[in-house]
């Protein structure tokens, strides 16, 4: 009895472990974007490059609700804000750009540049063995670093009364 107990909580334990371990492999695997959101991206990129940012903002917006963390979309984004002055809110998108950027492997077509800052860019629909996004947030976040050090202080509040 005590030996079948003992294989079956360590079959318990197997199971959920390998539970655990299936979902986190298929993430890992390379991502190609649906043709919905490749379509929004595209559009979205041509409207940056025809300075209508707030049309390319919400194609890109668009495409982040069927791809929450999509790294195109989250990079342009942040090129639009960093063009508008939101230093703080371009490194959030980039930071969440970053979270799974090596898991897409669309070539980059294009690159712009907003602001002089953040390169934006346009995916194609080949494929490559790795991701050609992903260099692109590192150097957006390493040149986006400075300019939010740069900042003045935010302002404190006054001390209480007492």
């Amino acid at each position: 009895m005590k030996k079948q107990l003992g294989f079956a909580l360590v079959a318990l334990t197997v199971i959920a472990a390998l539970g655990m371990l299936i979902p986190t492999l298929a993430l890992a695997q390379p991502r190609q974007l649906d043709n919905d959101a490749f379509t929004r991206l595209t559009r979205g990129y041509d409207q940056m490059q025809a300075g209508k940012y707030e049309a390319a903002e919400s194609e890109f917006k668009d495409a982040l609700k069927m791809d929450r963390y999509n790294p195109f979309a989250l990079n342009n984004l942040a090129a639009i804000a960093e063009k508008n002055g939101k230093l703080k809110d371009a490194m959030a998108y980039l930071v969440d750009a970053k979270t799974h950027a090596t898991e897409y492997v669309n070539k980059v077509k294009q690159t712009c540049f907003v602001g002089g800052l953040c390169a934006a860019v346009k995916p194609e629909k080949e494929t490559g063995t790795e991701s050609t996004i992903a260099p692109v947030i590192a150097e957006n976040i390493k040149k986006l670093e400075p300019k939010i050090k740069a900042l003045p202080p935010e302002p404190t509040a006054p001390p209480a009364k007492k």
